[in-house]
């Protein structure tokens, strides 16, 4: 039987960071939410053994990694570095990864700011 690819998500991460371009934001870690839709081929989800999947704390933890190496300037380059990263460990076709930025929305009154990228 051919498997059709595997969808492989964690939704608004909570991840404290350094991010921003204003020095108020380089002085003081804020909290940014990562999402990421990771697309699998070839995984033999049809047998139930954890060696045909992707650990969720191994996302969760690459993603967190990913975040603690520097201070980003951008949510841009924060969630491709992401994507790269996540798409490397899961052997992923495809990743989207999609920061939300509160203390932007905050700040201009929206409900939310996000960036998605493809990766």
């Amino acid at each position: 039987m051919k498997l059709k690819p595997l969808t492989i998500a964690v939704e608004r991460l909570k991840v404290t960071l350094s991010v921003g371009i204003y020095d108020a934001e380089k002085r003081k870690p804020q909290t940014v939410y990562v999402s990421a839709r990771l697309i699998v081929s070839g995984t033999r989800y049809d047998i139930d053994d954890m060696k045909n999947s992707v650990d969720y704390d191994l996302l969760c933890n690459e993603i967190k990694r990913v975040a603690a190496l520097r201070h980003y300037e951008l949510i841009e380059n924060l969630a491709l570095q992401t994507g790269i990263a996540l798409k490397h460990l899961a052997k992923a076709k495809t990743v989207q990864v999609r920061i939300d930025k509160p203390l932007a929305a905050a700040k201009n009154k929206a409900d939310t700011i996000y960036v998605i990228v493809d990766c």
